[in-house]
């Protein structure tokens, strides 16, 4: 054991041999010789002996071991080659390792792929385009991550016939049906696409409206309520953008050059309040032939690495996820990686590239495709566990200093995916780093190589630099390569046999014809430091949770519960209720928030009332029998303040239920359309996020 100036043990002495002395370790690559693991034995051991640094570490049960800073590097370290040499990277002001995590359970998001007995669908309104004649963007083998640059997979097309409301509301003809909904559908051809984004510039939804999209051969349909569209908008123009990008709601591809949107409205609900134009679609160049496959297996270049070839990576490819993004009516692709954060809580944290998505509005049109590999070693079949999410992000933090693109995803990742370890400290020269990724939009394939230093990347163009102004981590692969697709993707070294991702890729010049390249990672510790530790780095507490809200066809009402099971039962047991997605974030507990939201529950019209104001609470227990009290429902604020925002109330005059909401673009189209509804004023105050 090794103990400091004052006799105390020393606790970081294994911590400072993993960081320290890394360089020396053994490996199995021909080009460590046997001198030099020597060499490191010889300096790791007297390092033990006597090596002392202030503090002391230890593991939680969070997920997170805390370390001490590390010192500088010193001398029992190998020298860099003399075409890198610089000073090590400074360490972060609070360095921390978080431990990756394996999601156990189920999902609770409600299933968005629905299967519809054939016939079922209305006949859809036409709007055919001609053949595409812009220049398409080419899908390369081995073309290089470039620098600072996503890939294109789609081009932006205008589709003239519904450009405008008017025009839509014209063409929109609407079906009766045996339920007394009504429903309208329209196809959109774009000639030899192989996928197809739909751009839907939305003003208004009524209450209760249901959206779905589909393939003409795709079996399933991908269905969504009016409300949860309008959420997504509001959480853009809730970011500052008020441009029509931000009032857009783009679809999934769901292949093929086809696609269909359907709306349908329920008894009572006014159709012209189906307000929308469709501008817009994306004329996708990804070869997606079915509804759960992606068939651009190939594309990647002949050096990438099979990832299911080698069992180390089977823990790390968990956490990797392919990304489909629309930004100004283009289709794109790179790479992002679920990150865990120190109190393990859950939390769908996702890194990628700051060039990829920078902004919320690009952020809300992301999907996921997560266990995209092959389901056997350079099998060209997909992994039976492929699974697509499809509900966006909400951006927490963006960077171009370090090519940082921090989210949370809007949906729980499916079962069985790990949230990754990451760590704040330095690297050392020579270090191993590996990563996984989706090159060129391919299967998953692994990268293995060294770190040689920081680096600076402007312009486009990345170079050695010293680590005083360096952003970036500098690599060199001797197996496998990045390609475009791969941005965003991860960069990770082992300690203690555990993964730990420590960069995300900006881009660089290595390829399956330049292996010598080096490729440039945005430097984790830099950007932990300069926000990415108030998510990931903070410590347990009680976290909010969705507020839930369904819509009561045949009573025009909402319910609400913070109950998955509730929900659920409610929605598979009765033809009444359809699912309008997350209202609002509450805490399940008291604590953090101490206003208590009351539920009654209502005998004579069958609905819930909700109540955070005790007077009203103990009024409604002395004068109202058939109100009966269920307690205690979720806590929220009474005060402003806190990140909050205001919970807008109505009561529905024809009917004697309440209403409420969280979006203040459906408060304002409640009091325009719907004279029915007497506005209440504020509640309470809720949040827009967990």
């Amino acid at each position: 054991m090794a103990y400091d100036f004052y006799g105390r043990l020393n606790q970081c002495a294994i911590y400072r041999l993993a960081t320290e002395c890394r360089a020396f370790k053994v490996v199995k690559r021909e080009r460590k010789i046997k001198a030099i693991r020597l060499l490191g034995a010889l300096a790791c051991a007297l390092l033990i002996s006597v090596a002392g640094c202030g503090g002391s570490g230890g593991s939680g049960g969070g997920g997170t071991v805390a370390l001490p800073v590390a010192t500088a590097q010193t001398s029992s370290k190998a020298a860099a080659p003399a075409e890198a040499v610089m000073q090590p990277a400074e360490p972060s002001k609070d360095p921390i390792l978080i431990e990756a995590k394996t999601s156990v359970g189920g999902s609770h998001e409600v299933e968005r792929f629905k299967m519809r007995a054939a016939g079922m669908a209305p006949t859809p309104v036409q709007i055919s385009l001609g053949a595409l004649t812009v220049q398409a963007p080419t899908v390369q083998k081995s073309a290089l991550a470039h620098v600072g640059l996503p890939t294109k997979i789609g081009v932006a097309r205008p589709i003239s016939d519904t450009a405008s409301r008017p025009q839509v509301a014209a063409l929109m003809g609407w079906t009766a049906l045996l339920n007394g909904d009504k429903v309208s559908a329209m196809r959109f051809v774009s000639p030899d696409a192989k996928g197809v984004r739909l751009g839907l510039l939305i003003k208004s939804f009524p209450l209760g409206a249901t959206v779905r999209f589909y393939a003409d051969s795709a079996g399933k349909i991908y269905e969504i309520s009016g409300q949860e569209i309008l959420t997504t908008i509001q959480q853009n123009v809730d970011a500052g953008d008020s441009s029509d990008a931000a009032h857009t709601y783009w679809s999934p591809n769901m292949g093929g050059e086809a696609i269909t949107v359907e709306i349908e409205v329920p008894p009572g609900a006014p159709t012209d309040a189906v307000q929308i134009s469709v501008p817009s679609l994306s004329h996708v160049l990804a070869d997606i032939r079915k509804l759960d496959s992606i068939a651009k297996v190939g594309e990647a270049g002949s050096c990438t690495m099979d990832v299911s070839c080698s069992s180390t990576y089977n823990e790390l490819s968990k956490s990797v996820a392919m990304m489909d993004f629309v930004d100004s009516g283009d289709d794109y692709v790179c790479t992002g990686t679920l990150l865990n954060d120190r109190s393990s809580s859950g939390t769908p944290y996702f890194l990628s590239a700051n060039h990829c998505i920078s902004n919320q509005t690009v952020a809300s049109t992301l999907y996921t495709l997560w266990f995209y590999k092959s389901a056997s070693c350079n099998s060209t079949q997909v992994d039976p566990k492929l699974a697509a999410m499809v509900s966006g992000a909400t951006l927490l933090y963006a960077s171009a200093d370090t090519d940082t693109s921090f989210m949370r995803l809007n949906s729980t990742p499916p079962a069985g995916t790990v949230y990754a370890g990451s760590s704040a400290f330095p690297l050392g020269y020579y270090d191993d780093v590996y990563g996984v990724s989706h090159p060129k939009g391919d299967l998953q394939k692994y990268t293995l190589g060294d770190y040689l230093g920081t680096g600076k990347c402007t312009g486009g163009t990345c170079a050695s630099s010293s680590a005083s102004d360096a952003q970036f981590l500098r690599v060199r692969w001797t197996q496998g390569a990045t390609e475009g697709g791969s941005s965003g993707s991860g960069l990770f070294v082992k300690l203690n046999r555990k993964d730990y991702l420590v960069g995300q890729l900006f881009g660089g010049y290595g390829s399956c014809q330049t292996p010598l390249g080096n490729d440039y990672y945005g430097r984790f510790d830099k950007a932990y430091q300069a926000g990415l530790s108030q998510w990931l780095g903070a410590t347990s507490g009680i976290v909010r949770v969705p507020i839930y809200r369904l819509y009561n066809r045949r009573a025009q009402s909402h319910f609400y519960t913070a109950d998955p099971a509730e929900r659920d039962n409610a929605i598979q047991h009765s033809l009444d209720y359809s699912y309008d997605g997350i209202a609002f974030y509450a805490y399940g507990a008291a604590g953090t928030a101490s206003d208590t939201v009351f539920r009654f529950y209502d005998a004579h019209t069958g609905e819930h009332f909700y109540t955070i104001n005790s007077a009203e609470r103990d009024n409604i227990k002395a004068t109202i029998p058939w109100l009966s009290f269920e307690g205690p429902s979720w806590y929220a604020n009474i005060a402003s303040g806190k990140q909050t925002s205001a919970m807008y109330r109505f009561f529905n005059t024809q009917n004697g239920t309440h209403f409420y909401t969280i979006n203040a673009t459906e408060r304002d189209t409640i009091l325009q359309r719907y004279p029915q509804y007497s506005f209440e004023g504020v509640g309470y105050y809720a949040w827009t996020g967990p």
